[in-house]
């Protein structure tokens, strides 16, 4: 590790600005970028280095530098995010003005010097940044230089893209900073961008350039840059964000806002050189989201799609040619050994089988479950007063790990508190006495858990298979990260109950006492709905925890379609739905306020849906049109879907059944063929634990 040099004897001045540097496991590029602070021309400075949980020397380097130049200081946090760290090295700073500086990129010598003399010189100016140039990832300059336009910025521009490129490029008053806040602490990815447009849309400032290159911004075929996804989800949050402030904005320029960004990330992916399918359906998805984005930028828009689907077209004779080839896209998780170590070094996970009236499908469940790669589990089947013979197949299971709790019928969520109340694990998970699990599905969830300690509850995708259990080809392909009330709310990503694993700390968090039954007992779902309580309990875990939410790709849960169970009686469903709405407006008042119209458009397409599954499409052509008069903006935010929908409906009314029939094995075989496909390609692109795929949700 390079020596680094403070410039001069430093005895620390009251500073002009502070430089705030998140780090995190930063150690290879730290002492370079930390030296171009070293050796600015302006000496009025602080840096304030936030240690966002690193476990390399990072820390260490900070610290070494700080003992000879007062000037720095070094927090130290839990790992937390950009965020948090940012938030926090914002408070710990005392100048006027504020800068930061990512641990990996370069200033120029006079950058901090141009910056603060631009804001001396004029007091309405909110944000500063100039140009900058790439570097690679070794740290070597491209000349590649981002351009900018010298014209006035307005909210819109922030909506599109990103004029100032990073965070490392910003100067800004602290006043801004404190009027309109810090950075969405859980937000890790278009985090910068959803901050300048706050600042955009509140009109008291300017954010204008530099008209210089004073920042140095190194690229990286990894990290955080790499992830395409998470990409993708932290922008769709910008704009759940900036429907609470500026929701005229959003409706004008969602659309070609939309296609904007997935320009840039098609754009993107050429640079990653990551398989060109995924660049290929980035700028199909741009296109479709606003076909005039070709004409409105034809050379920007036109060299993008030249290169992604030309190198979609390449890249597999190339691979022809030269033999190599990738191997294929895997669907579904790989098999994994069966742990040969001591299982109890190993947390216990306990799984809750409720069970009413399942003789016939859930001894598959359990043989499911028996089945698991992971040992390490106890099984509790809660019998909530069934009549037929389930509890007597279960009983013919000689296995010590299964456990048989009987009570009086007290419904889904009755009989999943039952079991958490005899749960001993740190870890559950829930099986619907109809579902299946695939045998690594335990081991999956274990695994994503341990290496995301922030991660509270985790889920992953499901197939759909029959009432025979046959799978249908077609999957619930939810989103897989930045999971919100909202989201929540108006999607519920995290789909069914059979595909959920949880800490046992974040139940914990939502418990409330109660005397249902003539004696007080805890409760994690509401007893009191017969429906919809999944939904209920996941938005009281985003709305009163600090957990995260997320789910992994694999499609490692068999969720069974039946025309006789709860999902069945769309009325019912419907109006225990709204309770949930009702029960939420009394703690998350303003969440309801802003989310409540859209989220019912949503409900009810998605009823109309099942409807039309369920073989009633009279009641999904009223559904339908229903959800249109509640939330006409479903046209421009899911247009798509929406017309599906609303041609399935009128469609299964107007034609014979048996014509109908084969239009729908036909069109389940086109989706399930491109979820496959989409799902594969995803999988080849990233780790099968990332985490950070998002696609469509079941509503």
């Amino acid at each position: 590790m390079a020596e680094l040099q403070p410039t001069e004897t430093v005895n620390a001045p009251e500073p002009l600005i502070s430089v705030v540097m998140p780090i995190y496991n930063a150690a290879a590029h730290l002492s370079g970028t930390l030296q171009t602070v070293l050796e600015q021309s302006l000496t009025a400075w602080e840096l304030i280095a936030v240690d966002d949980g690193s476990t390399d020397a990072s820390a260490r380097i900070v610290v070494e530098l700080a003992e000879r130049d007062p000037r720095l200081r070094l927090l130290r946090q839990p790992n937390a995010g950009v965020s948090v760290a940012r938030n926090r090295g914002v408070a710990a700073g005392r100048a006027p003005l504020i800068a930061f500086l990512d641990s990996d990129d370069l200033w120029h010598p006079d950058k901090l010097l141009c910056h603060v003399e631009r804001h001396r010189s004029d007091t309405g100016l909110g944000v500063s940044f100039a140009r900058v140039e790439f570097l690679s990832p070794e740290g070597r300059h491209t000349g590649t230089i981002a351009s900018h336009s010298c014209r006035a910025l307005t909210p819109a521009d922030f909506l599109y893209e990103n004029p100032t490129i990073t965070t490392s490029n910003w100067v800004l008053r602290r006043e801004v900073f404190e009027a309109v806040g810090g950075f969405i602490p859980e937000m890790s990815y278009s985090e910068d961008l959803e901050w300048l447009l706050r600042v955009a849309c509140q009109g008291s400032w300017r954010i204008e350039l530099i008209n210089r290159v004073l920042t140095y911004y190194r690229t990286s075929d990894g990290g955080l840059s790499a992830r395409l996804e998470r990409m993708e989800s932290g922008w769709l949050r910008l704009v759940e964000e900036a429907r609470r402030y500026a929701p005229s904005l959003v409706e004008e320029h969602f659309a070609r806002a939309q296609a904007t960004h997935l320009r840039y990330l098609a754009r993107r992916s050429l640079r990653l050189k990551i398989p060109p399918e995924m660049g290929s359906a980035f700028m199909a998805r741009s296109l479709r989201s606003d076909p005039w984005l070709l004409l409105r930028e034809p050379r920007r828009t036109g060299l993008t799609a030249l290169g992604v689907f030309g190198r979609s077209i390449l890249e597999p004779l190339r691979r022809r040619r030269t033999g190599s080839h990738a191997a294929p896209p895997a669907l579904a998780a790989e098999p994994l050994a069966v742990h040969t170590a001591d299982s109890s070094t190993e947390p216990l996970v306990s799984v809750v089988i409720p069970l009413y009236n399942s003789a016939s499908t859930v001894a598959a469940s359990l043989d499911s479950v028996l089945a698991q790669t992971y040992p390490n589990i106890e099984i509790l089947v809660v019998d909530d007063g069934s009549t037929d013979d389930g509890v007597g197949l279960c009983r013919q299971y000689n296995d010590a790990r299964l456990r048989i709790v009987q009570q009086k019928n007290r419904g889904l969520a009755g009989a999943r508190n039952t079991g958490i109340r005899h749960a001993t694990g740190s870890i559950l998970a829930f099986l619907d006495s109809d579902d299946l699990w695939l045998p690594e599905k335990v081991e999956r969830h274990v695994q994503h858990l341990q290496a995301n300690p922030v991660v509270g509850v985790s889920y992953s995708r499901s197939a759909f298979i029959d009432a025979a259990g046959r799978p249908l080809g077609i999957y619930q392909t939810p989103p897989l990260d930045g999971i919100t009330p909202e989201l929540i709310l108006c999607r519920n990503p995290i789909s069914n109950g059979s595909c959920v694993v949880m800490r046992r700390e974040v139940l914990d968090g939502i418990r409330f006492e109660a005397n249902l039954y003539g004696s007080p007992e805890s409760y994690w779902f509401d007893d009191s709905f017969r429906q919809s309580e999944d939904i209920e309990c996941w938005l009281r875990i985003a709305l009163l925890t600090q957990w995260r939410i997320e789910g992994i790709p694999e499609a490692l849960t068999l969720y069974r379609v039946s025309s006789g169970g709860l999902s069945a009686n769309i009325e019912k469903q419907f109006a225990s739905w709204q309770r949930v709405l009702d029960k939420t407006a009394h703690y998350a008042p303003e969440l309801i306020r802003r989310q409540g119209e859209r989220a019912l458009g949503y409900q009810l397409r998605y009823l109309a849906r099942r409807s039309i599954r369920e073989g009633q499409p009279r009641l999904g052509v009223k559904l339908a049109h229903q959800a249109l008069n509640h939330y006409p903006r479903l046209w421009r935010e899911e247009p798509i879907r929406t017309v599906i929908t609303l041609s399935a409906a009128h469609l299964g009314v107007l034609l014979p059944q048996s014509l109908y029939r084969l239009l729908e094995k036909l069109m389940m075989k086109i989706t399930g063929l491109m979820q496959r496909l989409k799902m594969g390609l995803q999988a080849r692109a990233l780790s099968p634990l990332s985490g950070s795929l998002a696609e469509s949700g079941e509503k």
